[in-house]
């Protein structure tokens, strides 16, 4: 009797093509790991830069608001902090009447109290207004810095005080 061997060949995956195709898969998704890691922190960066150029508008209101007040009432070094004058309360019986220069000191107080509250760095995170008046119309620069994950990162515009319109 003869024996009739009809043996195909093999069709399939062998151990050494399954370990190589999963070591392909791994690398490609440590790079999409990778990636996904760079987009979370240029997204936070871009978060914190919208938060300061917000900030930075908020005191240029203020100071446009303020119309009686000199620029120079806004001069703030960094480090320093405004005062709280109990002038946010217009309108109310217990308002106290704040002169320009102390509505001034106010929104200094109000604004860098707000960038401390708000979602800038507490540590790190530091603001100045350098007023510039040797230029006509003075000018005053407005710069917030803060330290995002061991970077110095800044944030300045300017604005300059403009003359009342003549009627």
């Amino acid at each position: 009797m003869k024996m009739v061997s009809n043996f195909k060949k093999q069709a399939g995956f062998n151990l050494i093509e399954v370990l190589l195709a999963f070591l392909i898969l791994s690398i490609g998704l440590l790079g999409v790991a990778g990636l996904q890691t760079t987009a979370v922190k240029a997204s936070h960066t871009a978060m914190l830069k919208t938060i300061a150029i917000s900030k930075i508008q908020e005191i240029a209101d203020r100071i446009r608001s303020n119309t009686s007040a000199e620029l120079k009432e806004y001069d703030l070094p960094l480090g320093s902090v405004g005062l709280d004058k109990n002038c946010d309360d217009r309108g109310s019986p217990a308002a106290v009447e704040c002169s320009p220069a102390d509505l001034a000191k106010n929104d200094l107080f109000v604004w860098e109290n707000s960038m401390i509250n708000g979602a800038l760095p507490v540590v790190g995170t530091d603001a100045s207004i350098v007023v510039d008046e040797t230029v006509d119309p003075p000018v005053a620069v407005i710069t917030i810095n803060w330290i995002e994950r061991g970077e110095d990162m800044t944030y300045s515009t300017y604005i300059q005080q403009l003359s009342p319109v003549a009627p």
